[in-house]
């Protein structure tokens, strides 16, 4: 498998889950940063490599999936990997725990990765590149943008809509038909009662707009993601 960018934790979540579940234990992780290289455990065979050194599709036989969990940088990386290298959405597999529930008539858009005891209710619309984390619960109609991250235990109610880009923070809980916007960052903990505007950092209970998600300034966005 190719790891695309790399941090301790989303390289060693996306191997235990990808062995677990598809028997990968090789792995080449292709960063496009100077960085030192992560830590791995010796159960798993890994190479980094430089982007500029990588022949992806010498390669193409090989699934991809992200070395990293952070929305704006899976964002990053994904639009740097299609327009330097051709690596587009395609090739990117679902890492699914099987101890996770998924409504059979929810829909994904590919290159997920939901980690164990999570939940993704009935009739939900799931973007590209999205991590929801273990012990998270996605309620029924929910539709959430591409590259979305949604962390441990946290809890949308029905018909709850998530902007591209957003960050769910760990224990957070959505109430029903609340819409978040894009490239959001909700804190861990929030009550979430009320519509959240894009691009903003966002806490408490109940959830209050405290300032811009400077996460995202600086960052050149595709036209679909404005």
């Amino acid at each position: 498998m190719i790891l695309v960018g790399h941090s301790d934790g989303g390289v060693a979540v996306a191997m235990d889950l990808a062995s677990e579940l598809l028997g990968i234990n090789q792995y080449d992780i292709v960063k496009n940063v100077d960085r030192p290289n992560c830590i791995i455990s010796d159960r798993y065979s890994a190479t980094h490599f430089f982007e500029n050194e990588y022949d992806f599709n010498e390669n193409i036989a090989l699934p991809v999936q992200f070395g990293v969990h952070h929305s704006n940088v899976k964002y990053l990386l994904y639009h740097f990997f299609k327009n330097k290298h051709g690596v587009s959405q395609s090739r990117y597999v679902d890492v699914i725990h099987p101890q996770t529930y998924f409504g059979p008539s929810s829909e994904q858009a590919g290159g997920i990765l939901i980690e164990p005891m999570a939940l993704v209710s009935s009739m939900c619309q799931l973007g590209f590149g999205i991590t929801i984390k273990r012990s998270a619960s996605v309620g029924h109609h929910a539709v959430l943008g591409d590259f979305v991250n949604i962390n441990p235990g946290a809890v949308l109610s029905g018909f709850v809509n998530i902007g591209e880009g957003t960050e769910i923070g760990t224990g957070v809980s959505v109430s029903n038909n609340v819409t978040i916007g894009k490239r959001c960052l909700i804190g861990a903990g929030s009550v979430v009662t009320r519509d959240i505007p894009d691009g903003v950092i966002a806490y408490g209970n109940p959830c209050k707009v405290i300032r811009e998600n400077e996460r995202w300034k600086g960052i050149e966005l595709e036209p679909d993601f404005k």
